[in-house]
């Protein structure tokens, strides 16, 4: 008779840490789910040319890690010493990309589990994407005079020859002297700003979701000590 009256004792007032947390709802989990839905894409746009740069002897792309797509006139091929090649690092988007993982699994652990932890974490997480994406692509536009450099050409045998041969084939034109000639714009790409600008938005939102939510816990403190 014991055991049993223990058991349904039990069974009527269960253990508090055995209770399972309500999930939570779309309402506070919402900015979190935008935020990694908005470094995955972000992850997508990394691998997109953020950097483009001109001159006469080619054209050249650059994305997030530094790959770098060239094409060629072949106007030095004929000059002993071709231009130094343009020298960009990945790393900023190596790191990135581990915070861009960290947001997305801290995120999908507090929409489901509704985890203050977590939330705290995905908020950490995004500002430090948001961070090293700004770091990059100020990095990268200090890299446009380089790389449009490596594809210019120098005041030798070997390149003048490059554009005489081109004008007589017909595949481009010898620039006279006072003759105008307009080269395509070295700059940033709108995959670059767009990139950051998610970031950005990504980190706002968790940031002020969970100060919010920190601040409710602060209010409702003060309000048991009064």
């Amino acid at each position: 008779m014991t055991q049993s009256t223990r058991s349904q004792h039990t069974d009527a007032h269960p253990r508090p840490d055995l209770e399972q947390r309500p999930a939570p709802s779309v309402k506070e989990t919402w900015p979190y789910a935008v935020a990694a839905a908005g470094s995955l894409l972000l992850f997508f746009m990394m691998w997109q040319p953020w950097m483009k740069a001109s001159n006469w002897d080619g054209a050249a792309t650059v994305n997030a890690f530094g790959g770098i797509k060239r094409t060629t006139s072949n106007l030095n091929l004929w000059w002993g010493s071709a231009p130094a090649g343009a020298r960009v690092e990945g790393k900023l988007a190596i790191f990135a990309t581990v915070a861009i993982f960290v947001v997305v699994t801290a995120a999908i652990l507090t929409i489901l589990r509704g985890s203050e932890t977590a939330g705290g974490i995905t908020a950490v997480a995004a500002i430090a994407v948001a961070g090293l994406v700004l770091t990059n692509v100020l990095t990268l536009e200090s890299k446009i005079p380089q790389l449009q450099a490596s594809l210019g050409m120098a005041n030798e045998l070997g390149p003048q020859l490059g554009l005489v041969v081109g004008a007589l084939r017909g595949t481009s034109s010898y620039p006279w002297p006072g003759q105008k000639v307009a080269l395509p714009v070295s700059e940033l790409t709108p995959w670059a700003f767009a990139s950051a600008a998610i970031a950005f938005g990504s980190a706002a939102l968790t940031v002020m979701k969970s100060w919010r939510g920190s601040l409710r816990r602060v209010v409702a403190a003060f309000a048991r000590l009064m």
